[in-house]
């Protein structure tokens, strides 16, 4: 078949050139004037009054939401938008709970009546500048806008959008869709259990109480340990098991941003009771002179902000790291930024046990494979011990819907391979125990 090449004359084609600079305003002056005209039909001869609201460059989401919802419950009906110069209105997908989004209106102004009262709401939402709104209305109605107003203010005061949700914080809040983790699914001591519960939701119910003793009503908890021993895990627990907590995920690409810092801790405070959570914070807390300074400015104002010299009150910080070594001293060293430190360990036998007998009632685990695992995962993360079961689920030898499924899975041949994968030539593989495939 031969290549067919496109020989268009191009010479012949009629090109049209951009529109000018005097064109362009010219159209906006057009559609300026169109809506102003609209505007004064829709609105009337009488004098006019503007009531402003205004709110957080964090918070113009919550605007654009408390908007929507309050035209719902008023019965509002739109009857024309407009864009800021009278052109197309802007509209945004805003996430309005874990997983739903909306397309909802975000900048503009939109021309609302019930019954005989009729209103304009002009709204600029930029999260880089803030959050605006004018309720404009004939004098004859203006005690209608001002309720409108009012009703506007209380949701923006109550931000009942984000309050005692799991978030994430970063230009504009995303609502975080955690999987149901309980303390159940982490290998870790009842004596740690509860002093990480001491140290965040329980120090927030407790917190009134204790601050006429002098004790701050901010804390800072420090997780630390090797990869795979359930930090993250702890901080999903906590976010599932803190109602009424507002549990703040900041975005760690941002933490590099001193500006950010200071907006994270603002919007924990204006939401609190709230749980801050700073994952990995060796990215920006390094000690100085190691780094070279090179995240001096972003470390000195997570200093500042930590030290509670703002107030902050009803705010727990979580911090994970894997490296507390080369943390600046001012971070781990110091109460009152971190006060409590706590290493979390690879399990020890009971907890090992315990673990591999919770991954049990998921996977049929034979009981004599849960007892040689107890012996042969000493040293090993959770994350590594429930890899050993994945691998030999995996690695099995017939596929999960034959009835021979489960009697090839945790032979001890297939499980000694499974160990040998994840301890990596480290350490003794092997099990305790007598038979084909077990090493004494």
């Amino acid at each position: 078949m031969a290549l067919e090449i496109d020989v268009t004359d191009y010479t012949t084609q009629q090109w049209h050139e951009p529109p000018g600079m005097d064109e362009v305003l010219e159209e906006v002056r057009a559609q300026n004037k169109k809506m102003n005209k609209t505007i004064a039909s829709f609105l009337g001869d009488d004098k006019i009054v503007d009531i402003p609201l205004s709110a957080s460059r964090m918070y113009c989401d919550m605007m654009a939401w408390a908007l929507n919802r309050q035209c719902r419950a008023g019965g509002w009906k739109l009857a024309h938008a407009f864009g800021h110069s009278g052109g197309t209105a802007i509209y945004s997908r805003v996430n309005v709970g874990p997983g739903k989004w909306e397309e909802l209106f975000y900048g503009g102004l939109v021309l609302l009546r019930r019954k005989e009262v009729r209103l304009v709401v002009h709204m600029s939402l930029d999260p880089a500048e803030g959050a605006e709104m004018v309720v404009r209305a004939a004098i004859g109605q203006q005690r209608k806008a001002e309720a409108f107003a009012r009703a506007m203010q209380t949701k923006l005061r109550e931000k009942k959008l984000y309050r005692g949700q799991n978030v994430e914080f970063s230009m504009r809040m995303k609502f975080l869709e955690i999987a149901n983790k309980t303390w159940d699914d982490i290998a870790l001591s009842q004596d740690m259990k509860e002093a990480v519960v001491a140290h965040t939701t329980r120090f927030l119910d407790w917190s009134s109480g204790l601050e006429p003793y002098g004790v701050s009503p901010r804390r800072g908890l420090l997780l630390t340990g090797k990869p795979g021993t359930g930090k993250t895990l702890i901080c999903k627990v906590l976010m599932n098991t803190s109602p009424g907590v507002t549990c703040i995920l900041a975005h760690t690409g941002d933490l590099l941003h001193p500006i950010y810092i200071d907006d994270l801790f603002a919007v924990a405070a204006d939401l609190s009771p709230s749980i801050v959570f700073l994952e990995d914070i060796d990215l920006i807390g390094q000690g100085r002179i190691r780094s070279g300074y090179g995240t001096g400015d972003a470390l000195s104002r997570l200093l500042f902000a930590l030290d509670g010299v703002q107030d902050c009150r009803n705010v727990v910080i979580v911090a994970t790291t894997n490296w507390l070594e080369i943390l600046d001293e001012a971070l781990k060293d110091r109460p009152s930024r971190f006060d409590r430190v706590i290493e979390i360990d690879p399990p020890d036998a009971t907890q090992r046990r315990a673990y591999l007998d919770y991954l049990a009632t998921k996977i049929p685990i034979p009981a004599d494979i849960v007892e040689a695992l107890v012996g042969s995962t000493a040293g090993l993360t959770p994350a590594q011990i429930q890899e050993v079961v994945h691998c030999a689920a995996i690695e099995a030898l017939v596929p999960p819907d034959s009835p021979e499924y489960w009697k090839t899975v945790f032979t001890p041949s297939a499980v000694e391979k499974a160990l040998k994968h994840v301890k990596r030539g480290n350490g003794r593989v092997g099990f305790p125990g007598s038979g084909p495939g077990w090493q004494q």
